[in-house]
């Protein structure tokens, strides 16, 4: 469980956990579009998939082609830039999978109502794409050439309508 601190105004701390649920707070050392480093741990956010930097999108109106994560990027930017505390709630093949949050609330749902990243399958943020999707948000901006399984994404929550 992840509360907020009383010894700081706004920094985020891990409440005592009862039941020995793993959770580390702090200041993000450093962050990608999916994941983020804290006290030397690098935990990736469970729940989305983010694009890849080899993963070009394009934009109609400037006909440009740009990195699909840096959008993502700049917003986990954003995002962790007062601190975060990390629920961890997996680890597999190395890889420790966790729910942060920031100040702001959950990191992983607004990454996802952002628009700049997309729900996981059977994960908890597919109300917040669909509202992403619908409001043309992020990558789903109607103006926006998206790689092909993102724009079936796209069609998939615009046809659940």
């Amino acid at each position: 469980m992840i509360a907020a601190s009383s010894a700081q105004a706004g920094a985020l701390r891990c409440a005592e956990d009862a039941e020995g649920g793993a959770c580390v707070w702090g200041r993000a050392e450093g962050f990608e579009a999916g994941a983020l480093q804290v006290r030397g741990l690098h935990i990736a956010l469970a729940g989305l998939t983010v694009p890849g930097r080899k993963d070009l999108c394009g934009s109609k109106a400037t006909k440009e082609d740009f990195d699909c994560a840096r959008p993502a990027r700049k917003r986990m930017a954003e995002l962790v830039a007062k601190g975060v505390a990390c629920e961890i709630l997996d680890v597999a093949a190395g890889q420790l999978w966790g729910r942060c949050r920031s100040a702001d609330g959950d990191i992983g749902r607004l990454m996802v109502q952002a628009g700049v990243a997309r729900a996981a399958k059977d994960g908890p943020y597919g109300d917040a794409q669909k509202q992403a999707v619908q409001g043309k948000k992020g990558l789903w901006a109607a103006d926006m050439i998206l790689p092909r399984d993102w724009e079936a994404a796209r069609r998939k929550a615009e046809d659940e309508d």
